[in-house]
């Protein structure tokens, strides 16, 4: 979920910050669309415990991937018109770069849960380092340095803060992929680097919110929980690192908690924006707030957010009703989210000139 949407948003984003025009489109419309059914087919193999259809799967999802990041880095080496949009251009490469790491590893653990091979299964830890930070977590901490703006209606104060942060976490997460299966000490500098990268983008986002104006709740709430959520996620991931067995919790917190609620409020404001230019075209100016049901956003708030609670108490080692009851609240906040979706695009549908 979190990737196909990044994928998705990629699709308008790489265009509308950097001034380049996609390269082979087809290609990475076409990899976007596989890799959520190359996912489904995974996860499906994983659930019916069968090795060599986890391996094919993985290779098909790795393809798919590798296919998308292609055509991107294709668009992105292409020169940039001002420096500003150079430096951009160079941040998502980095940020794909390790997309497309986390593909291969991703394949040769596929390949390795066949086999049964255990060396190869010890990289399990490198490919969710490389997944859950370089690519994700780097991407969305940057991505909302220019998204923050229009959600929140303020901005950074410190223009270098998006750099220290991104370098932290990027760096750390290569250092403690590259240690995790062989290093314990280096893999703690690792995270603890990234771990100062988060404090460093944690610090500057509170300051963000704490001055924001915009008038839309929803996304602040969102952006508020998602992060507390980085701040424990981070707390966990070094306390695992040190061998405290919450390494499971940290990936809820990471994934459900920082990272899902992180999308959930881009969803609350530029999805429904895309929703709308859609409906009423490029020019329209509605406010997502005017089109949004306000007891749907909050009923996705709060299930969301106990949702993330009760899994990760699971995760810490909790009776399976809190597994139960995390997985129904996620649903329920799934359902909420969709169903605002469609009273959105209704409602513009209304505002549609005749």
């Amino acid at each position: 979920w979190l990737t196909v949407t990044a994928l998705t948003v990629l699709l308008h984003v790489v265009p509308a910050f950097t001034d380049l025009e996609w390269r082979a489109p087809d290609v990475a419309r076409g990899a976007a669309f596989a890799v959520p059914l190359a996912a489904l087919a995974l996860a499906a193999a994983f659930a019916a415990q069968a090795g060599t259809a986890v391996a094919l799967a993985a290779l098909v999802l790795a393809a798919a991937l590798l296919a998308y990041v292609a055509s991107a880095f294709a668009t992105l080496r292409a020169p940039a018109l001002d420096r500003t949009s150079a430096a951009i251009a160079r941040a998502l490469a980095i940020t794909l770069g390790a997309l497309g790491a986390t593909a291969l590893l991703g394949a040769l653990l596929g390949y390795a849960y066949a086999r049964g091979d255990a060396a190869l299964l010890a990289l399990a830890p490198s490919h969710a380092l490389l997944g859950s930070v370089a690519w994700l977590t780097v991407l969305v901490s940057g991505v909302s340095a220019r998204t923050f703006r229009p959600m929140l209606g303020a901005r950074s104060r410190w223009s270098l803060a998006h750099v220290a942060a991104g370098g932290g976490l990027a760096g750390g997460a290569v250092l403690a992929a590259l240690s995790a299966p062989w290093s314990p000490a280096l893999l703690r500098g690792g995270v603890a680097l990234a771990g100062l990268g988060a404090l460093v983008y944690l610090a500057d986002a509170f300051d963000i919110l704490r001055r924001a104006q915009a008038p839309h709740a929803a996304p602040r709430a969102f952006v508020g929980a998602a992060l507390a959520w980085l701040a424990l996620a981070t707390a966990g991931a070094l306390a695992a690192s040190w061998g405290q067995p919450v390494g499971r919790a940290a990936v809820v917190l990471a994934r459900a908690g920082w990272l899902g609620q992180m999308v959930n409020a881009h969803l609350h404001h530029l999805g429904v924006r895309v929703l709308a230019t859609l409906v009423l075209g490029e020019d329209d100016e509605t406010r997502p707030w005017d089109l949004l049901a306000a007891p749907l956003s909050w009923t996705a708030f709060g299930t969301a957010q106990l949702a993330v609670v009760a899994t990760a108490a699971y995760a810490l080692g909790g009776n399976a009703a809190l597994g139960i009851g995390g997985g129904a609240c996620g649903l329920l906040a799934v359902a909420a989210m969709a169903s605002n979706a469609r009273f959105a695009l209704r409602r513009a549908r209304r505002f549609a000139p005749r």
